[in-house]
Order: structure tokens, then sequence, then C-alpha cells
């Protein structure tokens, strides 16, 4: 019980942490600050630095654990 209390409190951080980053997100696009993706060598390095930014957070939260 008290295992699956504390996944359960890990996946609602998780998801707390996921929404706010959504209202960040539309909040910077209302105020214009989005980018502009405007070829696919854009697109291809958006996507680039994402899964560089996502590993890094990956990587951190391993060596905090």
């Amino acid at each position: 019980m008290r295992e699956a209390l504390s996944l359960w409190a890990e996946r609602e951080r998780l998801r707390i942490e996921i929404l706010a980053a959504v209202d960040n997100a539309e909040a910077s696009l209302a105020r214009d600050q989005g980018r502009k993706i405007t070829s696919a060598e854009g697109a291809a390095a958006l996507a680039d630095d994402i899964k560089r930014r996502g590993l890094a957070r990956l990587s951190s939260e391993r060596n905090t654990r």
C-alpha cells in the first residue's frame, strides 16, 4: 500500500509539472514569444534541442535519486 501511494504521489507530481509547463508555454505564445518554424531544418533543430534537454533532465533526475 505504501509503495502504491508513493508511485501515485510521484505520478501526480509529474502531472502537475507537465500542466505547469503547458500553462507557461501557452502564456509565452500569448505574448508572441513562440518559435516560428519555417523549414524542415528548423523543425529538425527544434526536435534535436528538445531531445537534448530531455536527456539532460533525465540524467539530472537519475543523479539526484
